[in-house]
């Protein structure tokens, strides 16, 4: 097999940074989400499996396409709850990006090589995801007997994203990793886990492993984005067994914060959210008291996600 791991993307909110939702009803959401649904590579064959199980718990058909948004309240929590049951081995990951920090923001230079400006955004989240997903890859597979081990990535198709310029932009990352140039790299990709021809898209309706990714992001964002109906609902608490844990360590606890749980950026927006949202991410790990304390930053667009997006060495 040429790979020892997959990690399934998909996606949930839109790209666009202005007439944000809830100030303008009819606006673009308030996050883009990205999340990822991992698994050993062995695991792959029981993926069907296991979605067919989730639409048979409430009534679906085996086959059937699993797709979070379409389900009715109660067996959305029920699909996340047997998404983060111990039958089904995995480990999760989100990365939420909170758009007011990007408003007014462009970048000439990140836009003009995405080819769409849309894109600049899209893929810095990705970035994020991956750093956490590989670095995760590394730091696990000894403990299965995986020396060496590779990732597959499957990104769900996503109308009007380029997906040769995301390929390309991952291979520069891979690039300034094993050059040690990556700029601003408080993480970088873990780029040996990586090859160029195991990153592929596909659509999600045809792939199982695709739409158990789109359950767990979907959740995730509809907890934190306020103008979604299902806000209330939190979904997405009932998954915490599931996201990916950073090991504990002398003088520090084990934690899904800024590991499988992540918000950007957290010391900017930790002051921005609403007390549901703080105690969402609470629960997850984040020490909101301790993000809140920090400096207050003058403007929220200063300092924001923005300066982190496009890697600059070469």
């Amino acid at each position: 097999m040429a790979h020892h791991y997959t990690l399934f993307i998909d996606e949930a909110g839109d790209d666009k940074v202005d007439r944000l939702k809830p100030d303008s009803p009819d606006g673009n959401s308030e996050w883009l989400c990205l999340g990822g649904y991992l698994v050993r590579a062995e695991v792959e064959p029981d993926l069907d499996r296991r979605r067919d199980e989730i639409l048979l718990s409430f009534g679906g058909q085996r086959g059937g396409v699993l797709h979070y948004r379409n389900l009715k309240p109660k067996n959305r929590l029920l699909a996340a709850q047997k998404l983060a049951s111990r039958d089904y081995p995995a480990r999760g990951f989100v990365v939420c990006s909170y758009k007011k920090t990007m408003i007014g923001h462009h970048n000439e230079r990140a836009a003009s090589a995405s080819g769409n400006p849309r894109d600049v955004l899209f893929n810095f989240v990705g970035r994020l995801l991956l750093e956490r997903a590989t670095h995760y890859v590394v730091n696990t597979a000894p403990r299965h007997g995986i020396r060496d081990p590779v990732l597959r990535i499957v990104m769900a198709s996503r109308k009007g994203h380029h997906f040769g310029r995301f390929k390309a932009y991952l291979a520069q990352l891979m690039n300034q990793a094993v050059a040690g140039t990556t700029y601003l790299n408080t993480r970088e990709i873990k780029a040996g886990v990586l090859r160029w021809n195991e990153i592929e898209r596909a659509t999600a309706s045809q792939v199982a492993g695709l739409q158990l990714a789109d359950v767990l992001v979907s959740a995730f964002f509809q907890s934190i984005e306020r103008a979604s109906p299902h806000y209330g609902d939190k979904v997405a608490r009932c998954l915490l067994p599931l996201m990916a844990e950073r090991a504990a360590r002398p003088r520090v606890l084990m934690s899904r914060a800024n590991e499988g749980v992540t918000f950007y950026p957290a010391t900017r927006v930790a002051k921005l959210l609403t007390d549901e949202q703080s105690a969402f991410f609470a629960h997850f790990g984040y020490d909101m008291d301790a993000l809140k304390g920090r400096k207050a930053v003058k403007h929220v667009q200063a300092l924001s996600q923005a300066d982190r997006m496009w890697s600059q060495g070469h």
